[in-house]
């Protein structure tokens, strides 16, 4: 497996597999690297080359012409290794001991919730489509009058501009209802974000007569998979929302266990968490529009989205959207489908007035639209709709086609995908102090 080949590099580079090559040699010594540059002895992450070294190589990056040698050891500090480093300066404040490799090769910082390192952490161990991948070169430029070396990292990010893959949702997860698995109701989805935790909405939890969920059917490779492909997980516990009242749409939102832990592999990857670090403007949902691809004007730029309540207004969606939408090479009314149908759709976030009107007190809510637990977003002019739309279903970004961010989870709607009524989400930020309380309660 993808994993295990993954434990196997980092076993093969990692610093700590290299007891045999140590120098013996204490902290601030001087030292030699292959007996021809002068060196001195500091912990890892006070050497530059060494710790972008040993981050990228643990996240994948393999290759000695985009990374140079690692250093040999001189010794070993309760807190790590001590190399042999050359780099004309050295770091006081172990400023890359946060740092992790991200997607296409990204260098962030691990501070933050629980649920970013979590999602930093199944970046390095996962077999993500990127894993590995990215325009990166960390050079070193020996200064012979210093007798050091000065070091470079270049990262190339190309953001925007790819097409959706055939099927962008491995993280999905179908939610059955009924005595068996065989003879279950798939009725709504969910998101796996976690070895044995599945997002959804909390009216997703009970199917009326057909009970509560009771299976998560993960590893769909299209909309129209065949039971045999799926791999089920019995549904253990089901966690709602203490918020929650039905039938309102405020805090619709539950957690799903799985009785045994899900096994990711190529087809089954966990979603990350929006913990607003991201760029929402654009989103994307999976649906079957009722357009024909052929049909659809893909040249039109114009968004058409009114509602009822804001056209006594001379506000228009189109200004707002043209106001909040950031440059992107991805219009949001381009779809590709794949061969079963199922598409991406490109939706655009609209602003909170529009969501306003929208959305004005009524029985389900009874405040009306609320920006803060809640968001909304409306497909362009003849960009499909997204009338597949099951309760439950992941709203997420991504910048790479690689490792996705869930910010929003489908809940009610009057009229989905209906130019003229934007589609309503409950907003994940808001929640993920309560999912990491279950996910990962133990978590720094």
């Amino acid at each position: 497996m993808a994993v295990d080949k993954l434990i196997v590099l980092i076993c093969t580079f990692g610093f700590f597999c290299c007891g045999h090559c140590q120098l013996n040699l204490s902290e601030g010594s001087p030292c030699s690297t292959n007996n021809i540059n002068n060196g001195t002895c500091v912990r890892l992450y006070r050497c530059g080359s060494a710790v972008l070294t040993y981050l990228y190589r643990n996240a994948g990056f393999i290759d000695d012409k985009q990374l140079p040698g690692l250093p040999e050891i001189c010794s070993y500090r309760n807190d790590g290794p001590v190399v042999c480093c050359t780099d004309c300066v050295f770091s006081e404040h172990d400023e890359f001991k946060e740092s992790a490799i991200a997607p296409n090769g990204v260098l962030v910082s691990r501070h933050g919730p629980k649920a970013w390192k979590k999602c930093l952490d199944y970046f390095q161990r996962l077999p993500y489509p990127c894993h590995g991948k990215g325009e990166v070169e960390l050079k070193r430029d020996w200064i012979e009058d210093n007798e050091c070396h000065n070091v470079t990292l270049n990262v190339q990010v190309t953001v925007g501009g790819q097409d959706p893959k055939p099927w962008n949702f491995p993280h999905l997860a179908l939610l059955g209802y009924g005595d068996t698995a065989d003879a279950a109701q798939w009725l709504c989805e969910g998101t796996v974000i976690s070895e044995r935790f599945i997002l959804t909405s909390a009216e997703c939890t009970n199917a009326g007569v057909l009970g509560t969920v009771a299976y998560a059917a993960l590893g769909l490779q299209s909309s129209v998979d065949y039971h045999e492909k799926w791999k089920i997980y019995n549904i253990k516990k089901i966690i709602i929302h203490p918020d929650y009242n039905e039938p309102s749409w405020y805090h619709d939102l539950a957690l799903l266990e799985t009785e045994t832990q899900i096994r990711f592999d190529n087809e089954i990857l966990p979603a990350c968490l929006d913990v607003g670090f991201h760029d929402i403007t654009i989103a994307e949902v999976a649906g079957v529009p009722s357009l024909n691809s052929d049909e659809i004007e893909s040249k039109s730029n114009e968004t058409e989205i009114e509602t009822n309540d804001t056209k006594a207004n001379d506000t228009t969606v189109n200004d707002t959207i043209a106001n909040d939408t950031k440059a992107n090479d991805t219009k949001a009314n381009d779809t590709k489908a794949n061969d079963t149908g199922m598409q991406t759709v490109f939706v655009d976030k609209l602003d909170r007035k529009i969501c306003k009107g929208a959305y004005k007190p009524h029985n389900n809510l009874i405040h009306g639209y609320d920006h803060k637990t809640q968001m909304c977003y409306g497909v362009r002019k003849n960009g499909g709709d997204t009338c597949k739309r099951v309760n439950g279903s992941p709203l997420q970004i991504d910048q790479f086609r690689c490792q996705y961010t869930i910010i929003g989870v489908t809940g009610q709607s009057p009229d989905c995908g209906k130019p003229g009524v934007p589609d309503i989400y409950t907003r994940i930020q808001t929640y993920v102090p309560w999912i990491e309380s279950i996910v990962w309660p133990d978590k720094d």
